[in-house]
């Protein structure tokens, strides 16, 4: 069977352990899935230009998964599905994310119309689903798992944002589901990003506490990481020399 050898990252959480673990992982691509958690809006598209990660780093992963004919899906937020002043999320999210203003009137303003904006870069194709969810997990009320199941995949490349709200939960669930989980680390929040301001610190790899504990707790409890320019190196590694050049 046709595969991808792709080298992984994990947190040996364990007396002796303590540290990082390396190896390489050769999984068959015809089970393997390219998954974009929000990378719409603001994170796509901001005064005109892409986020710099969003260009940068998941923009080729992407483009590396479609060479190699790696299924690919989105998850993106639509709130419209459950805002109304008696749920408790818009509750909660309403006094913990607006200085002013509610979430369900804020996404009342979107209208009947919505559709999520995409960086061109990463915008989906024909034939990539790309499914509304209405909390953190793409797999919460949404049908991702059963198109996953149709295909026959095992494994997710995890992208998007944000490292410590929806990315993570999706990541979360989908083990959850069963499914080894990949996450390419770099295709997130960059160091200090999403933030508390009281949590920075730039003595930090990831730029603050808050980041480096959601991956601390990813790589030993959800899954593996590898990086885009890792990502990159096995989709090249795995094409005929006829089409690499």
């Amino acid at each position: 069977m046709d595969q991808i050898e792709i080298p992984v990252r994990y947190y040996m959480d364990y007396p002796g352990g303590y540290d990082y673990a390396f190896e390489d992982l050769a999984l068959p691509c015809a089970e393997c899935a390219f998954l974009l958690v929000d990378v719409d809006g603001g994170y796509s598209v901001k005064d005109g230009a892409a986020h710099p990660t969003t260009e940068k780093f998941i923009a080729p992963a992407l483009s590396a998964a479609r060479t190699v004919g790696m299924k690919v899906a989105y998850v993106h937020n639509d709130m419209r599905q459950v805002v109304d002043p008696g749920n408790i999320a818009c509750e909660l999210w309403t006094k913990t994310k607006f200085a002013k203003g509610n979430m369900v009137d804020a996404w009342a303003k979107s209208g009947d119309d919505f559709k999520p904006t995409y960086a061109p870069c990463v915008a989906p194709r024909e034939g990539e689903p790309n499914f509304a969810k209405w909390m953190w997990s793409g797999f919460r009320d949404t049908f991702l798992d059963t198109r996953l199941r149709s295909w026959g995949i095992r494994t997710l490349f995890v992208v998007g944002y944000s490292r410590r709200a929806c990315l993570h939960y999706t990541c979360a669930e989908a083990i959850g589901h069963n499914y080894r989980v990949i996450l390419l680390r770099d295709c997130s929040n960059p160091p200090g990003e999403i933030e508390m301001p009281d949590t920075l610190d730039d003595s930090l790899p990831e730029g603050g506490w808050v980041n480096r504990m959601m991956l601390r707790q990813f790589e030993h409890l959800i899954g593996y990481t590898t990086t885009a320019a890792e990502f990159v190196a096995a989709c090249r590694a795995k094409e005929s020399p006829a089409r690499r050049f």
